[in-house]
């Protein structure tokens, strides 16, 4: 469901859940679970997985009824939550596969989508708000995203109550994503029972509204003020309100005016101060709803407005993809070769490496040749046993550690093995042409990892169709004569001769592909032999091919 990077450690078998979900690291904790990434490997596919936490022992002057019963509650929120995030159909809400009980400790757990990107307080922390401007366009989009997640939410009668940056989340693609769901209210009588006392303050200071900050009821009303305090954050680098030395957050929510937008960024238009302030203010029954929201923000998603920017990361993450570009697919990052980086997090730098004694984990040690053999073994098997992503993951954990260059090209050459037999061509073609260019470039056509390379590149090219450039990569293969005592480069040969007589005629192009079908005869008399079975059916295709020319 979250963010973390995954570890692999061949010499210490993982937890496994339920007989398939494989835990590897723990990425992210809260008040009822911890969340892992894990793998499932009867549908082999990274997931994650929330558990409950574990019920400590009773503390002490704790007596154990009341114990029982808070453990009670705390079971019953878990299971809420799993409830409304599964019952949620939307883009913008994480999807649950499976839920259940452990039954090694007893403790809930719930599988979920594995997401990719960056809390939105990821960013607010890391954007230099004195020398940057997020770009008005962006934070509308981010905004109407939310707002629209929050429209199907309240028409569950759902009421999320804790909308907040670290609850948001950018994905490729520039899907933002509503996360945790473990306070929200079931508004109505319902099915799920109450799980917050009468006078009990639910939520983030920063972001409750006036209600929640009074311990009232709640409704829709107070998402909306909430969405409209992240907005205000979003833009200006802080939320709408800031604690002094004898006023609160929450005194300040119900008491006083925020100040209006353009006093901090003359640039915002006149309509969205207006509407930010419309969204906060203090009588719920005033505010819009959350439909209301998406409709003002949608034109701001597509007009400049402000002073010109870049979009505040590399492109992958823009909240204006969907509408700019509704089921365009992922884009393409400029100059990037290959998309190997096994983490689950996209960050917009790399992170800084730890000081001695500040506490962080030490910065992953450098491969060693040895480790590159156990990982390399480990993800061999792996790919035998079907298990394709966890082999892949295996070895990009070990290429991001990689300093010695032939070191890292190997276990990426390992990478794209792993791809192309686990059906991900794409993802393998981006591997494999920059190392057989590479390998070319220093040791020339002939080299042997050169011409395997060159292989892979025009299989993974004819599994996607494209035609003309796996011919020109066949070329380069059926244009090299193979060491006779090698079988491996003859079979290469040969095979590499068959595609391209099958693919020029393919695409009608008989004369040429007879003239390669009368070099694969050849050949393969040359090195197979005149009595090599195999003879009879290359006879057979050129009779066919003569008959269609005529």
């Amino acid at each position: 469901m979250v963010h973390g990077a995954p570890t692999f450690d061949a010499g210490e078998p993982a937890r496994v859940i339920a007989g398939r979900y494989r835990l590897h690291t723990p990425i992210g904790a809260g008040g009822m679970g911890e969340v892992w990434q894990a793998y499932d490997e009867r549908l082999d596919r990274r997931v994650a997985v929330k558990m409950m936490l574990a019920e400590s022992p009773v503390p002490p002057g704790f007596q154990g009824a009341a114990f029982q019963e808070t453990l009670q509650t705390r079971r019953a929120r878990f299971l809420r939550e799993v409830q409304i995030t599964a019952g949620i159909e939307h883009l913008g809400v994480p999807a649950v596969f499976d839920t259940g009980t452990d039954e090694s400790s007893g403790r809930l757990y719930v599988v979920m989508q594995l997401l990719k990107g960056r809390e939105l307080q990821t960013f607010i922390d890391e954007t230099d708000y004195d020398t940057e401007l997020v770009p008005v366009s962006w934070a509308a989009a981010v905004g109407a995203q939310i707002a629209s997640v929050l429209d199907t939410v309240h028409h569950h009668d759902v009421v999320h109550r804790d909308i907040k940056p670290s609850n948001l989340m950018l994905t490729p693609g520039g899907v933002v994503k509503v996360l945790d769901f473990g306070v929200a209210a079931l508004r109505g009588v319902g099915t799920l029972p109450r799980l917050t006392q009468v006078g009990m303050t639910v939520g983030t200071p920063p972001y409750m509204s006036p209600e929640q900050s009074l311990a009232n009821a709640v409704g829709p009303a107070a998402d909306v003020y909430a969405l409209a305090c992240v907005l205000y954050e979003l833009l200006t680098g802080k939320p709408p309100f800031t604690p002094d030395d004898s006023r609160s957050h929450m005194w300040h929510h119900v008491h006083t005016q925020p100040p209006p937008l353009r006093t901090l960024r003359a640039d915002i238009p006149a309509d969205i101060e207006k509407l930010l302030l419309a969204m906060l203010t203090k009588e719920s029954e005033q505010r819009m709803d959350a439909m209301e929201v998406y409709d003002a923000l949608l034109p701001f998603v597509h007009a400049a407005t402000g002073t010109p920017t870049a979009a505040p990361d590399d492109g992958t993450l823009d909240p204006r993809l969907p509408f700019l570009r509704p089921f365009g697919g992922r884009t393409r990052a400029a100059g990037s070769a290959s998309e190997y980086t096994p983490t689950t997090v996209v960050p917009s730098s790399p992170p800084p490496v730890p000081a001695e004694g500040s506490g962080l984990a030490p910065a992953p040690s450098p491969l060693s040749e040895q480790e590159a053999d156990v990982v390399s073994d480990l993800a061999a098997r792996l790919a035998q046993e079907g298990q394709f992503t966890q082999a892949a993951d295996a070895l990009s954990e070990a290429i991001a550690r990689a300093q010695d260059p032939e070191l890292r090209e190997d276990m990426e050459f390992s990478l794209a093995q792993v791809k192309f037999l686990g059906g991900s061509h794409s993802e393998a073609l981006a591997l494999f042409e920059p190392l057989a260019g590479d390998y070319t470039e220093r040791y020339g056509d002939q080299d042997e990892q050169a011409q395997l390379c060159w292989y892979y590149v025009a299989q993974c090219r004819m599994e996607l169709g494209e035609a003309t450039a796996a011919i020109r990569a066949f070329d380069r293969i059926s244009g090299t004569a193979p060491d006779p005592d090698d079988e491996d480069a003859v079979s290469r040969h040969l095979d590499a001769l068959s595609r391209l007589m099958s693919l020029y005629a393919a695409t009608e192009n008989l004369s040429k592909a007879l003239e390669i079908g009368q070099q694969l005869r050849a050949e393969t008399s040359t090195l197979r032999g005149t009595d090599w079975p195999g003879l009879a059916q290359i006879d057979a295709y050129l009779r066919r091919l003569r008959l269609d020319l005529g």
